[in-house]
């Protein structure tokens, strides 16, 4: 069985398999488009790319740009933008994102600490506060967000994902009634991977030397970034495979963070999904047909 991940779309579902993507988006007419995409992943190219810690890194950069241009194409379809992004366009767009993300989420939160605590004195302290920091703005901003009701959809979207998912894992026909039974929560999830991150750097960056120095301080937090991402990685792909009681808590944690970005999706939603996972896995779909009723 092909293991396979996804990520919600503008009214559709992306889900990607080791050597291709596909997506399903609900037009404005009512009927489904689903298209496919050969597209090896990192990992099928170049085997180191499977090595403990690089394949963190590798995994993150070829989630982000799957997910950046499905997310572009759907806003399209679906009607929201009257033009897809591409080439470099799509990838400043992404690059200014994850400025504002690191800005937001790492130099604030360590420049903030440092009103309060003295990170050379207390560096475990320092580095506590600063993670409660980005839980409590990840937190906020996405309780935000979510009372949109386009953002509440987009929620929904990610609900039927992760249960056409954990449909095709537990081996059973990809029907509305057997998707719509299995959770909406999925151990896998990049929210989850998110709640890691945070937990991560806490431990990576109470080792950060030099802490007195303040530019340091700063320019070290975002230089670590990959590590800190590596780390969640395994801690992620662990927890999501073992039922020892440190991966419980894992879980538990990380689907406490789900509870923001997952919403119970409703059956057309969910025939969606699986006509995206039915097109990622080559499963019953067929090219000649973009179109599902």
């Amino acid at each position: 069985m092909k293991q396979i991940g996804g990520s919600a779309a503008m009214e559709g579902v992306m889900m990607k398999a080791p050597e291709a993507w596909a997506l399903a988006v609900r037009l404005p007419s009512g009927e489904i488009h689903v298209e496919r995409h050969d597209e090896p992943s990192l990992y099928t190219k170049y085997p180191w790319t499977k090595l403990p810690l690089i394949r963190g890194i590798v995994a993150l950069i070829d989630a982000l740009s799957v997910s950046y241009r499905a997310l572009s194409r759907s806003a399209m379809l679906a009607g929201e933008e009257e033009e897809e992004l591409s080439g470099w366009a799509l990838y400043l767009t992404m690059i200014v994102s994850s400025l504002v993300g690191i800005g937001l989420f790492i130099v604030m939160p360590a420049a903030i600490s440092r009103l309060f605590i003295n990170a050379a004195e207390q560096p475990v302290l320092y580095n506590a506060l600063a993670g409660l920091i980005k839980a409590s703005l990840l937190v906020g901003y996405l309780a935000f967000i979510g009372r949109f009701p386009d953002v509440k959809r987009y929620f929904m979207y990610h609900g039927s994902e992760h249960k056409s998912i954990a449909a095709y894992e537990k081996g059973l026909e990809l029907t509305v009634e057997n998707v719509r039974a299995q959770p909406k929560y999925h151990p896998r999830c990049g929210t989850t991977f998110i709640a890691f991150v945070i937990v991560t750097s806490i431990v990576v960056y109470s080792f950060l030397p030099r802490p007195d120095v303040y530019w340091w301080l700063l320019l070290g937090r975002v230089a670590l970034l990959p590590l800190v991402s590596a780390i969640a990685f395994e801690l992620l792909r662990f927890s999501s495979s073992h039922n020892d009681p440190v991966s419980k808590v894992l879980r538990w944690l990380g689907y406490q963070f789900q509870m923001l970005t997952v919403r119970e999706p409703d059956d057309e939603m969910i025939e969606v999904a699986i006509a995206s996972t039915k097109a990622a896995i080559a499963a019953g779909w067929d090219p000649e047909e973009s179109m599902v009723a």
